[in-house]
């Protein structure tokens, strides 16, 4: 098996990738915090992937995996209607920065041992 097509690489691929989109959401969440009837949006993904990881997991289908973007309906904070909570959101790009750290330094690792196997070491 190539280590490209490894289930480790390819999910920590995708985590890095549903961490940028996540950054994304957030920040266009904080960009309309003053907005009028702007609802929150929330990227869901680990929901699903525990779901895969339950089952017999392969590289084909957790490469098809991919992450929604949920509309926050469920609640309105303001007479404006909009359900912006910045303290959230703050603490919501601050918290995926350190997953997106983490991921960064799992796959560095993993390539670097890579790099190690292919030099003989």
């Amino acid at each position: 098996m190539s280590w490209i097509n490894d289930t480790t690489y390819i999910l920590l691929k995708k985590m890095l990738d549903v961490c940028a989109l996540r950054h994304r959401v957030i920040a266009n969440n904080i960009a309309n915090v003053d907005t009028p009837g702007f609802k929150s949006r929330r990227v869901v993904f680990e929901e699903k992937l525990r779901s895969l990881l339950r089952r017999n997991i392969d590289g084909k289908k957790l490469k098809s995996l991919t992450p929604t973007i949920y509309v926050d309906t469920s609640q309105v904070m303001r007479e404006d209607f909009n359900n912006v909570d910045i303290e959230k959101e703050m603490v919501r790009l601050s918290m995926n920065a350190l997953r997106y750290d983490l991921y960064v330094q799992l796959l560095s690792g993993k390539l670097e041992r890579i790099k190690e196997a292919i030099k003989g070491r």
